[in-house]
């Protein structure tokens, strides 16, 4: 009797003990679902804030900025493309290091300062500053290759708000022909990323206005003519 006593106080600590196991186990695989949410390394995926950015007095946002500047014989005539350098200079150098950029610039063909999207960095900004100081104003306003080019460029960065800008003093004359409604058409097949093309017109007259306003319109950007 006493031994089945025994046996039987024996089997009583044995479940006792399986069933302290038994809890402490599943405790320790419940643990990693308290760990705090989110885990770790979330900073890394944050996009770069846009930035503003001012050009001929016009506000633009984004992260990646990409100009098509004209350099025609008619910025030449009353010092229009000494004003185009000046604002440019001033755009460029307000970038922050984290935006990236470049530039076209086109008359009867079109010059590239870089065919890729560069960052920001005091080096970049000084050489592009460089290029632009250099343009001479001459030639016909063949803007369709060169609008299309500058999206190819704008194509090519990581960026999510990028933006071109189109600035002309008047409507593409193209080796004595009017090419508007071919650049209408040629920046729309360019355009498959659906960037924001703003246009800037800074001639006095209305003759581009409709041009330009159309350009900016297909392509979700805005228009702008200088006071």
């Amino acid at each position: 009797m006493r031994s089945l006593s025994i046996l039987l106080a024996l089997a009583v600590l044995v479940c006792t003990s399986g069933w302290i196991v038994a809890q402490s186990g599943g405790s320790e695989l419940r643990r990693p679902l308290d760990l705090p949410s989110g885990g770790t390394g979330g900073d890394e995926d944050e996009e770069d804030a846009p930035e503003t950015i001012t050009f001929y007095g016009g506000e633009y946002e984004g992260d990646g900025f990409f100009w098509c500047l004209d350099k025609s014989c008619s910025m030449g005539w009353n010092g229009e493309i000494d004003e185009l350098k000046q604002e440019f200079t001033l755009s460029v150098n307000s970038l922050s290091s984290q935006a990236e950029f470049s530039a076209v610039a086109f008359s009867s063909g079109h010059v590239v300062w870089n065919p890729q999207p560069q960052r920001a960095s005091p080096a970049s900004k000084a050489a592009a500053i460089t290029w632009v100081q250099a343009l001479g104003a001459n030639g016909w306003t063949c803007l369709g290759p060169a609008a299309v080019n500058t999206l190819q460029i704008a194509n090519l960065c990581g960026k999510h708000n990028k933006r071109v800008m189109i600035l002309s003093d008047g409507e593409p004359y193209c080796n004595g022909s009017n090419t508007a409604s071919q650049v209408l058409a040629d920046v729309a097949g360019a355009n498959w990323q659906q960037l924001p093309v703003d246009t800037i017109y800074i001639a006095t007259d209305n003759g581009g206005i409709q041009f330009m306003q159309q350009l900016a319109a297909m392509n979700g950007g805005t228009f702008y003519q200088p006071q």
